[in-house]
Order: C-alpha cells, then sequence, then structure tokens
C-alpha cells in the first residue's frame, strides 16, 4: 500500500510525499526490529532466571555434600592419625583391637561421590550468567568442586595394601555395621561393629600391619591428602555462600545459604 503511494508520488514528482512515505517506512522497519529484539531479549532475560532458579538449588544442594565430605573427611583424618599412632607403637593393640582394625578401615575410605555440575555446565554453554559479578564467583567456586572431585575420586594404594591384611570374615562385619550409604548417596562412617569385630582375632590382622613395611609411609601419604582437604573445605564452603548470594541477589531472593 505504503510502496505503490510512493510509485503514484514519484510519477506525479510530488517528492515531499515521497519523503514522508520513505520516514514512515524506515521508522516502521526500525520499531519492527526493536520490537523483534525487545522480546528476543525478554526471553532470554526469562530463559536465564529460570536457568539460575536452577543453579541456586544445585548450589545449594552442593552445600549439603560440601558439609557431609567436611564432616566424612574429619572421621578419616581422625581414624588415620589413631592407627598412624599405632604404628608408630609396639605392636600390642590391647584391649582395643577391634577399634583398631575399625581405625584401619575407616582410614582408607574414599568418598569418590561427585559434584553436581550438570546445571553449572549448561548455563555456562549458553552463557550464563550474563552479569560478570554473577558469573565470576560462580565460575570460581565450580573450579573448586570441579577440582577436588578428581581428587576425591582417587584411590590411595594405601587402601589397597591395608584392606590386602583384613580377613573376608571381618570384611562382612565392617561392611554390614560400620559403613552405610543413605540415600543412594551420602556415606556415613559408624563404629557399630566394634563388639562383633571382637569375636574374631582381630590382633593377628593388626600385627600384620605393624609388620608391612610400606603401610606406615602409604598411611602418612594419605592421611596428609585428608588433611589438606581439612584446609580446604572450609574456604570452598566460603566460595559457595558466595556464589549463592550472588545468584540470590540476582533472582531477588533471600541471601542465606540454608543447606537442604
Amino acid at each position: 500500500m505504503i510502496l505503490r503511494r510512493i510509485v503514484e508520488s514519484l510519477r506525479a514528482r510530488d517528492w515531499f510525499t515521497v519523503a514522508i512515505e520513505l520516514v514512515i517506512v524506515v521508522l516502521g522497519v526500525f520499531i519492527g526490529i526493536q520490537v523483534a529484539n525487545w522480546n528476543e531479549e525478554r526471553q532470554l532475560a526469562a530463559q536465564e532466571r529460570s536457568y539460575l532458579g536452577q543453579l541456586r538449588d544445585e548450589i545449594l544442594d552442593n552445600h549439603g555434600v560440601v558439609d557431609l565430605r567436611m564432616r566424612y573427611n574429619s572421621e578419616v583424618v581422625a581414624a588415620g592419625e589413631r592407627a598412624l599412632a599405632y604404628l608408630d607403637g609396639n605392636g600390642d593393640c590391647g584391649s582395643d583391637c577391634a577399634g583398631l582394625l575399625v581405625d584401619f578401615f575407616h582410614s582408607s575410605q574414599v568418598w569418590g561421590s561427585s559434584y553436581l555440575l550438570s546445571k553449572f555446565r549448561e548455563l555456562e554453554r549458553l552463557g550464563f550468567p550474563s552479569r560478570e559479578s554473577v558469573r565470576d564467583p560462580v565460575r570460581e567456586y565450580y573450579r573448586d568442586l570441579q577440582d577436588w572431585s578428581s581428587v576425591n575420586e582417587f584411590t590411595p594404594a594405601y587402601r589397597e595394601i591395608v584392606r590386602g591384611h583384613i580377613r573376608p570374615a571381618a570384611f562382612r562385619v565392617l561392611w554390614g555395621g560400620c559403613h552405610t550409604i543413605l540415600d543412594g548417596q551420602r556415606e556415613e562412617l559408624s563404629r557399630d561393629c566394634e563388639s562383633d569385630l571382637a569375636a574374631l582375632d582381630t590382633a593377628a590382622m593388626l600385627r600384620a600391619m605393624h609388620a608391612d613395611p610400606g603401610l606406615r609411609q602409604q598411611l602418612q601419604f594419605w592421611l596428609g591428602q585428608n588433611l589438606l582437604a581439612e584446609v580446604a573445605y572450609p574456604g570452598m564452603r566460603r566460595r559457595g555462600e558466595v556464589a549463592l548470594a550472588a545468584v540470590s541477589g540476582e533472582l531477588g531472593m533471600p541471601k542465606q545459604g540454608n543447606v537442604r
């Protein structure tokens, strides 16, 4: 319609009308492009908000994993220190042979469950979070999680050596009463099997461990790795709180990091 009027105005050499019609056409195209861009930006903002909500949930879940690992790691360290003290002694377990065997078992544990990373990776693929003040703390936190996932999945030589000294009858008791998997994910260590272990010759197993020349060195190495984790976990937890606050602030939600 407008184009036909422009053609008619050109034939009539009505330059003023031609100019007005061209301005209307250009303005129409410009406004159409701006509306399309605005709609696209609005859709992207809605998409980002949806993904940020999922990321916030993932960070909260990872808080729970970090807290559990901190407690779990402390138990492994405490058991490892008691086991090392026995290896430094004369090899006599006295009246606590069952407890010491549990210590050697617990000190060899590796909690290999990974942190949740899928929502973060999807946001990275999409280029979210778009705001640098949110993106930077989130990336820093998840870099920690990815680095420590590989550390936690590392299986030490100590684990294989010490478990080579534990007899099958003892393993049945240890796995049955001193180790539990909750919710298909959470792993917990307990000492509920000590009374059942007392019926076995735990002293003989401990003497074999004490006589193993390589066991002490491998235990020291593994204990050192867990002590490093003990130092690193609180910092990781704080960086998680910073990332959570940044995401929550972007969503206009409370910034406190209550663990799920």
